[in-house]
């Protein structure tokens, strides 16, 4: 697997979770994210795995690491469960971000992932742009992040 698809995958990630509860110490604190079902910990750049109310705050800096580092490992996930990513960059990162923001369980029982794996790319398309809600309500932020997800799809799916 090429690295160019996480050139992609961190700005659009960072785009979207931002670095949320910085400090007056300009340090990123754990939070609760409510709008999860259930609400989990989360820190830096919607980082959950590993979190809860006590892990110690970091710096912007080492959020895009744990960023990096953590999208590789999703896109690691994402790629056993579709392996005809690895031929998509753009896709893979697309994929990466929803990933990121629904779970690597999630892919695994969508239809997107079904339409990725029976290379039914227009529909994975279609997919891609749900869901855009959380706890049954329609936000903008997450209507915006699957537009530019697809966007992103749409190019992996163009220039292959």
């Amino acid at each position: 697997m090429t690295t160019d698809w996480l050139t992609i995958a961190v700005p659009l990630v960072a785009l979207f979770e931002g670095f949320a509860k910085k400090g007056k110490d300009g340090l990123l604190y754990p939070y609760l994210d409510t709008l999860a079902k259930p609400p989990v910990w989360t820190r830096g750049a919607g980082r959950c795995y590993g979190i809860t109310a006590d892990s110690h705050p970091i710096t912007v800096g080492d959020a895009k690491l744990e960023l990096a580092e953590g999208l590789k490992v999703y896109a690691n996930k994402c790629l056993k469960l579709a392996p005809i990513l690895a031929t998509k960059p753009a896709c893979l990162a697309a994929v990466t971000s929803w990933s990121w923001n629904c779970g690597v369980g999630a892919f695994k029982m969508s239809r997107l992932r079904k339409a990725i794996n029976a290379e039914k790319w227009d529909y994975a398309y279609q997919l891609i742009q749900k869901p855009n809600t959380a706890g049954g309500v329609v936000y903008r932020g997450l209507t915006r992040r699957r537009t530019a997800e697809a966007s992103m799809f749409l190019l992996g799916i163009a220039n292959t």
